[in-house]
């Protein structure tokens, strides 16, 4: 109920705002949408968009002021038909108001969360109002969850309100983020636990004139506040990622998150600056994770394709600028518009020695933040969470305008060493034996001006390392929504 009672004032001012008239399009694409965020890509690739676009949520006023300059008599077909799916989809934001009923459900928990996927216990039904205008925007969004792994069966996550300020927006509430190039998941800001509340002030255009004479560039951070239930009761959490496109070719990102204060502890901006500079160590009060990504592009025979690396430390000092204790991802795509495909290659290892004595449980973990960087026991970052290592395959294919298909086979290596972390919340990967899943999952979106339906199958093999047993298990998952 507290944390419901948290909410009540943004409840409130957002009924006031309904009221109001004006009209201007949604101000971000969201974690929701695989298939767009392939469409935006290709564009980016193709040089249509000069924005950075791996920082999500994504803010459309660059994105459409780019492929609002373009001439379409000069694309080729296929790149024509993808201008008209992200022109499609940013209109069909372009509400003053909108309201969504929102259905899915899957026959067993979702063990990961990766992007693109909005469901991450058993079912859920959820309403949803939009309000857009110039400079207010605003969504109420209430979730009802069916046997809910934090025992949390009513939600507001993707609630909030936001302000327009020059070319800055400022929001407050619960929004998924996800940070970094890769098509499956991330190692530091993924959507695998639920959004952490809080408020976020993030650049409006990548591209202003006050300094056009840089290369577009965007910034994003936030101070949010963790559950009362975390190990430290309502210990803050600060984010901060700084993209750019140096070159057509080059996206770069520089990602930071610190976990401080806490009940009994400073909880100032004060101590958040101090906090930020005593260089984080594993034994010390704030828990640092810092990174980098880079994704490079080009073409192969009018094919475009890119490959991508990222490195998070679990430890950053930040006097020496030096990341310890660290993730590694690495990725390759292509697409291939005969197909209207983009394949993808991508591989995550978490396996990190802390000291030449303790080789496991170190990644997202800390001596004083003793749920380490998790949220309700699971990972804010990769969700695979530590001591794992995951290859991904996947497909992405637009079959017609409204119809899209996404397969993936995946080899996962979780929680190799096999041990068990000492959590307040027991829900965490680290948890389970040691095992290896073999899976292939298979997905079919279809969508319209006002439904939208999803829905697929996985296939799967688990082996475990203790006795070398075997399960098979067969998981069907349904969404569905309208739009009014």
């Amino acid at each position: 109920m507290k944390s419901l009672n948290r909410w009540l004032p943004l409840t409130a001012v957002f009924s006031a705002l309904m009221t109001a008239t004006s009209a201007q399009a949604a101000w971000w694409v969201g974690t929701d949408d695989l298939m767009l965020r392939s469409d935006i890509q290709l564009l980016a690739d193709s040089g249509v968009i000069q924005q950075p676009v791996t920082t999500f949520p994504l803010m459309w006023q660059g994105v459409i002021h780019d492929i609002r300059k373009v001439n379409s008599q000069q694309l080729p077909p296929h790149l024509n038909e993808v201008v008209k799916r992200v022109t499609a989809a940013y209109q069909r934001d372009h509400r003053t108001l909108q309201g969504r009923v929102i259905l899915e459900g899957e026959t067993a928990e979702p063990s990961v969360v990766r992007y693109g996927d909005t469901l991450r216990d058993k079912a859920q039904a959820a309403i949803q109002a939009n309000y857009q205008s110039d400079n207010i925007s605003g969504q109420l969004k209430v979730s009802k969850i069916k046997d809910p792994y934090d025992k949390n069966d009513t939600r507001l996550d993707g609630s909030y309100l936001g302000f327009k300020a020059w070319n800055w927006i400022v929001s407050v509430g619960a929004i998924d983020k996800y940070w970094g190039p890769s098509w499956d998941s991330s190692t530091i800001v993924a959507i695998n636990a639920r959004p952490v509340p809080g408020i976020t002030f993030t650049r409006h255009s990548s591209v202003a004139e006050s300094d056009d004479w840089l290369p577009p560039w965007t910034f994003t951070t936030s101070f949010g506040q963790l559950s009362e239930r975390a190990s430290i009761p309502s210990a803050k959490q600060w984010q901060a990622r700084l993209g750019s496109r140096p070159l057509p070719q080059l996206e770069v990102g520089f990602n930071w998150v610190m976990q401080y204060g806490g009940d009994g502890y400073g909880n100032s901006l004060g101590d958040w600056f101090n906090g930020l500079f005593r260089g984080g160590t594993l034994e010390g009060f704030e828990n640092m994770v810092a990174g980098f990504d880079l994704r490079w592009s080009g073409t192969i025979a009018g094919r475009p394709y890119a490959v991508y690396g990222t490195q998070t430390g679990d430890d950053f000092n930040s006097r020496k600028l030096k990341l310890y204790k660290n993730a590694y991802q690495l990725g390759a795509e292509i697409y291939l518009h005969e197909i209207n495909s983009r394949i993808y290659l991508d591989r995550v290892d978490t396996t990190v020695n802390c000291t030449d004595d303790i080789k496991a449980n170190c990644l997202y973990e800390h001596t004083f933040h003793q749920d380490g960087y998790r949220r309700y026991g699971r990972s804010m970052g990769s969700p695979y969470d530590n001591d794992s290592r995951a290859v991904n395959l996947g497909i992405l294919t637009h079959l017609d305008t409204n119809t899209s298909w996404h397969n993936k086979l995946s080899w996962l290596q979780l929680n190799l060493d096999g041990g068990r972390v000492d959590l307040a919340s027991q829900w965490t990967q680290t948890q389970l034996p040691a095992r290896t899943v073999l899976a292939w999952r298979t997905e079919q979106q279809w969508r319209e001006e006002a439904d939208e339906v999803k829905w697929g199958l996985e296939f799967s093999q688990t082996t475990y390392k203790a006795d070398d047993s075997n399960d098979w298990q067969t998981e069907l998952f349904v969404k569905w929504q309208r739009l009014f």
